[in-house]
């Protein structure tokens, strides 16, 4: 989980890790922690549209987040992972942090990215060693969770930058957001289906299948990249 790429490089889509997002191996309570995870599943998810097994959400980030191909289920390498969060099931859930839901202008937010988030994840969006990538065939697929406004505005509110967290403004980061949010990466098979009861948020990044039945309004297309490794398996079996 802290060294995907060079652990399962056959899974591997992008040049990111899970710890990537789920900061301080899953205990920061600001960024998408693990404490307290395994109590809640299995559990209804309105992505899917199914009650999912743990195991199972855990594929999605793999094949969303990390552009990656899924892992069996019952295979060392998912029990492996399964078993570190079941280490953090006894650690008290955070409250939470206050959702970002604000409107970026994709304009300002490149200023601010310069002049905050280049130095570490490059102008290009590129990312290093230490660093994810932020758009491009090295980041995170439209498919992810953090592909959606809010959900990465949020993250870059009370996150970013890594050594002065919680400077910027919450409108700062909206802006930051819509910036990277309206660059290119690689797109996920089968997003269409997604929401099956046409109840997707309003943020997210693609138009489904359930919204254009609905006659809800879709949201603008994104600039997509071929998908290096396809996931394999995309809704329960």
């Amino acid at each position: 989980m802290s060294a995907f790429r060079d652990s399962l490089p056959l899974n591997s889509g992008n040049a990111l890790r899970c710890m990537s997002c789920h900061l301080d191996n899953g205990t920061r309570a600001t960024a998408m922690p693990w404490s307290g995870t395994a109590l809640r599943y299995p559990r209804y998810r309105s992505r899917p549209g199914y009650a999912e097994s743990l195991a199972r959400r855990v594929n999605e980030c793999i094949a969303r987040s990390l552009a990656g191909r899924m892992l069996p289920e019952n295979g060392r390498e998912m029990r492996d992972m399964l078993a570190y969060i079941e280490t953090l099931r006894d650690r008290a859930r955070p409250s939470g942090v206050d959702t970002v839901k604000l409107t970026g202008e994709g304009w300002r937010g490149r200023v601010h990215y310069i002049n905050s988030c280049a130095r570490c994840h490059g102008v290009t969006g590129q990312g290093d060693a230490v660093s994810p990538a932020l758009w491009g065939p090295r980041s995170f697929s439209i498919g992810a969770g953090m592909a959606r406004q809010f959900t990465f505005a949020t993250f870059v509110r009370y996150n970013m930058p890594l050594d002065h967290s919680i400077t910027l403004s919450a409108q700062h980061a909206a802006d930051i957001a819509a910036y990277v949010l309206s660059l290119p990466r690689q797109d996920h098979p089968g997003k269409e289906r997604d929401w099956p009861r046409s109840d997707p948020p309003r943020d997210v990044a693609y138009a489904t299948d359930g919204a254009r039945r609905a006659g809800r309004s879709l949201p603008t297309p994104r600039p997509l990249l071929a998908r290096r490794v396809f996931p394999d398996s995309l809704r329960k079996p």
